[in-house]
């Protein structure tokens, strides 16, 4: 991957032929064939038990970890734990702890076609609203029953409808819809991994000895439903992606029962007990992988960038950790501004401003939620959509991370480049493609990144890593390149522990392989690539709000499109073509391809609805 410029060999990252890139994962994209049965025989649709090699034992679930739901690979939407990319147990079998991958390239995944996924959480999260019928209809793309309020256009209306009795209460639940696609792309092996996780709290409690959020006394209203999703983006091999792909959803499990079983009052909001468990398990996460990679005769130099989404009730926690990005969009009324959207409030930004809705326009009647009539789009109330880019990419050029670099004794070299390899990739029969090149040189006010003779401005962290945070990469960190001694710290299974002060008083000398500036002592104080994430939370299913969806995914796919390119796209497969999630996430790896990228391609995609209770 691109953090480190060079593959697991230490070499130049290599490319394979143009025509690799000829892919179509939305054709593809069919039920998961696969995977392995989920029936085990005794009818509970539980997963044959793996063998005791598949699960390390350094974690309270690695040691008992439910049958039910250990790294299963099956397709089912409620529990269970799909892991991706390099991770997926269909391209590669056991865990990555197991000694016959302590060998650096004894864990390398090829080129090899792996299943997009898809399947559907929550349903637990109720709201009554009254709403009148309308004329709508929006399939879910696999064969279910219609999605979407289950035929019916969702329109709150005022007492007069209600008293002329032109509305029925209905209760509503909050569900989501989400895909997963991950895509090797021109190289010659996939080193990202991703976990979708549609029943969080189910998993939990189905562990014994352990407690949810659902279970603290709280004075809020209790917690009804979780869900998990994550992408891992390795670099230098793939041992950090699959350990995190592996590993995160257990630590946050353990950080979760770990919060709810104190007295936590002082953390009283979800939005605050989903930030505490979420920095928890990327400090755990990170020196438990940190200290693995010596252990036992390893030998690994590797790292991982992170995206993770922790879905609680209808608050939405993105935690970001490297280069990875996540955007939302929605459509909303005019008048819409996203003051009760949590701590990220405000920084929308509409999709082509300058459009003005008119009739049997498909884009503003899709964006509206409904056809002409009642519950469709009305002059008197227009809509738009709008879109955010929720995280921000941690480059070392950024003033705030090179400062921190540069107060660690690190420094930072600057990079430019002009990939006019992309061009030679680019799949000019793709009609997305062509769209997005045509708006590309229609605007060139701003640098677009399908703009395949752009300059790029790329930094580097003491000449290596093109990010200035990331899980491993251990050669960056202070706690395990400091000297042994019985005082600040001993030798542990998991890393070397010293607090915090420790590691900024004491300074610790570099590794041999950095190409030190002149005059640098070869020596930093504290951490320079940094485990912490920043995190930022939106709610959904807000009233006026509709077609809501999150787009995550790694630098593969946003090193070639902006992000409103992106959501244009994805709007347009979800809500006017009629697509999955799963298929709109397997496109969106396709036309990543398309367009030229030359790394791996992770995207989760995740559709937000109310839909009708089930009695």
């Amino acid at each position: 991957a691109a953090e480190g410029g060079r593959d697991e060999d230490g070499g130049p990252a290599s490319v394979s032929a143009v025509a690799a890139t000829k892919k179509f994962p939305v054709e593809r994209a069919e039920p998961l064939t696969n995977d392995p049965p989920t029936d085990s025989g005794d009818g509970d649709g539980s997963t044959d038990e793996l063998s005791d090699s598949a699960l390390s034992t350094s974690s309270l679930l690695d040691r008992g970890f439910s049958e039910e739901y250990a790294l299963s690979s099956s397709s089912s939407t409620t529990g269970g734990v799909r892991l991706g990319g390099c991770a997926d147990p269909a391209a590669v079998a056991g865990s990555i702890t197991d000694r016959r991958f302590v060998d650096r390239k004894a864990s390398v995944v090829g080129n090899t076609r792996l299943n997009a996924y898809g399947g559907t959480g929550g349903g637990y999260l109720e709201r009554c609203d009254r709403i009148r019928y309308g004329n709508r209809r929006r399939s879910s793309g696999d064969g279910a029953e219609p999605m979407s309020f289950h035929g019916f256009d969702m329109d709150v209306l005022d007492n007069n409808d209600i008293n002329n009795g032109n509305a029925d209460p209905v209760k509503l639940v909050l569900k989501w819809e989400v895909g997963a696609s991950s895509e090797c792309g021109v190289r010659n092996s996939n080193e990202d991994s991703y976990v979708a996780i549609n029943d969080l709290e189910n998993l939990i409690l189905g562990q014994k000895g352990m407690m949810s959020f659902s279970q603290q006394e709280l004075t809020a209203d209790k917690v009804r439903q979780q869900g998990l999703y994550a992408i891992f983006d390795g670099h230098v091999g793939n041992q950090a992606a699959r350990y995190s792909a592996e590993k995160f959803h257990k630590i946050l499990m353990e950080e979760q029962s770990s919060l709810a079983s104190l007295d936590s009052a002082r953390l009283s909001t979800v939005e605050q007990r989903a930030d505490s468990v979420l920095r928890s398990a990327f400090d755990r996460l990170d020196r438990e992988f940190c200290g693995l990679c010596t252990e036992d005769g390893r030998d690994w130099d590797c790292g991982s960038t992170a995206l993770v989404a922790l879905i609680v009730d209808d608050v939405v926690s993105l935690a970001n950790l490297g280069d990875c990005r996540g955007v939302v969009c929605r459509s909303v009324s005019k008048d819409y501004d996203g003051d009760d959207d949590g701590n990220n409030g405000g920084g929308w930004e509409a999709l082509d401003p300058d459009r003005v809705p008119v009739e049997d326009d498909p884009i503003w009647d899709g964006a509206n939620g409904g056809n002409e009539g009642e519950g469709g789009p009305s002059s008197s109330s227009p809509r738009i959509l709008l879109w955010k880019e929720i995280t921000e990419a941690h480059s070392p050029l950024l003033p705030t991370e090179r400062a921190r670099i540069e107060d660690a004794n690190g420094w930072i070299i600057r990079e430019t480049e002009i990939p006019i390899g992309q061009l030679h990739r680019m799949d000019i029969f793709d009609e997305d493609v062509v769209e997005i090149v045509k708006r590309c040189f229609a605007d060139r006010m701003k640098q677009h990144r399908s703009d395949p003779v752009r300059r790029l401005q790329i930094g580097r962290t003491c000449g290596d890593l093109a990010v200035s945070r990331a899980i491993g990469d251990r050669d960056f960190k202070a706690a395990y390149n400091l000297p042994v001694d019985n005082g600040a710290g001993t030798a542990t299974g998991v890393g070397r522990k010293y607090n915090d002060d420790d590691l900024l008083a004491r300074s610790w000398e570099g590794p041999l392989v950095f190409i030190y500036p002149p005059e640098h002592s070869g020596r930093f104080r504290g951490d320079i690539v940094s485990n912490v994430p920043d995190i930022r939370t939106f709610r959904v299913g807000l009233p006026g709000v509709d077609d809501e969806f999150l787009l995550m995914a790694c630098d593969g796919l946003w090193d070639v499109v902006d992000g409103d390119d992106a959501v244009r796209i994805a709007k347009d497969l979800l809500f006017d073509k009629g697509m999955s999630a799963r298929e709109g996430a397997a496109r969106l790896a396709e036309l990543a391809q398309h367009l030229g990228s030359s790394d791996n391609i992770t995207v989760i995609l995740i559709r937000f609805y109310w839909e009708k209770r089930k009695d």
